[in-house]
């Protein structure tokens, strides 16, 4: 029954979509023409894609109640292509992903050991199309400068995925001028070219992106793309979490060429209402992210996100007209049904 209520609310909201979850296909169409860019899709993501409930700290804090599958079944089973690691450094034990010291239920303890998990998947699954991997360092500014922790997440990421299974910002800009130029004009990788890869993404707005920035101007040799304004020259990716508040800038954004992030949910509040009204509204601005705390894996709870049209769809703001949604990738193991 969530299937179908999920399905006729997302038909109520979104009636320039076309199809909905049922049957699966026998067979998968052509590949898709060489111009459908990476800004053209619109996949389901994972907000702290690492968290388990930690028994106790859940009831006091509701909007920590949730927990994620494996992040090898997030990829595999529930479509998810979009990851978030939020990663602390411990002295004598390196890059670790947890939430808080209160709040520290893992799936994966280490970020390479993370990183390593999404590989694997990948490895076995090499036509899919490019997950994205947002990094959001938890660690005080001043111990991120002084540390080096950037410099740390950047050394992992070199030792953990391949240099040429990576999607950097210089391979973006190519020979624009600068990232904002490239994406904004030339446009994004084409699927084909990106199918089978990984692209990092430092998920901050603090002093930690700016001292980032300032540390790499351009991001040469780096593989994290930043989150910054639309008006400066290494915009790319534009992220706010509010779709109703900030739609028409979302939907700016996504029409001028950037990847945008936003979330259907927040806080559990959505879930516990069982209230799809804000992901009606993130669907709608044309974010390439529909970044979720329940991807179908909770069967304690009635909410679930789930994309009317597979694992990765055609995005209905951005996407050329012929462009087919199962033809991007194939549905695989994807079971739009929650898991025990």
């Amino acid at each position: 029954m969530k299937e179908t209520a999920v399905c006729l609310t997302l038909l109520l909201l979104l009636t320039s979509l076309i199809g909905c979850i049922g049957e699966q296909e026998d067979e998968v169409v052509d590949l898709p023409p060489e111009d459908i860019r990476l800004n053209h899709l619109m996949m389901k993501g994972t907000h702290n894609s690492y968290h388990e409930k930690t028994p106790g700290v859940s009831t006091i804090v509701p909007e920590n109640n949730y927990t994620h599958a494996n992040l090898s079944i997030q990829a595999d089973r529930l479509g998810v292509r979009q990851f978030e690691l939020d990663v602390h450094f411990i002295p004598g034990m390196g890059l670790r992903v947890y939430h808080t010291n209160l709040d520290p239920g893992s799936n994966c303890l280490g970020f390479a050991g993370c990183m390593q998990v999404l590989l694997d998947w990948s490895n076995a699954n090499q036509h899919h199309a490019p997950l994205w991997i947002f990094v959001e360092p938890k660690d005080e500014p001043l111990l991120v400068e002084e540390l080096g922790i950037l410099d740390m997440i950047q050394n992992e990421i070199n030792q953990t995925w391949p240099a040429e299974q990576q999607i950097t910002p210089a391979d973006v800009q190519g020979n624009a001028v600068d990232l904002r130029t490239s994406v904004t004009t030339t446009g994004w990788p084409t699927l084909e070219d990106s199918r089978g890869k990984a692209i990092f993404v430092l998920l901050d707005k603090t002093e930690i992106r700016d001292y980032y920035v300032s540390q790499h101007p351009t991001l040469q040799n780096q593989s994290m793309f930043a989150i910054v304004e639309e008006n400066h020259s290494l915009a790319s990716i534009i992220s706010f979490v509010n779709p109703e508040t900030h739609g028409d800038r979302l939907r700016n954004a996504s029409e001028a060429g950037f990847m945008v992030r936003t979330r259907p949910d927040v806080a559990t509040v959505e879930a516990q209402e069982v209230n799809y009204t804000r992901f009606g509204l993130a669907m709608l601005t044309g974010a390439n992210f529909i970044t979720t705390d329940f991807p179908g894996s909770d069967l304690e709870v009635e909410y679930a996100i789930w994309l009317p049209q597979g694992p990765v769809m055609c995005n209905p703001q951005t996407a050329p007209t012929h462009c087919t949604t199962r033809s991007l990738e194939p549905w695989g193991n994807y079971t739009p049904i929650s898991l025990g």
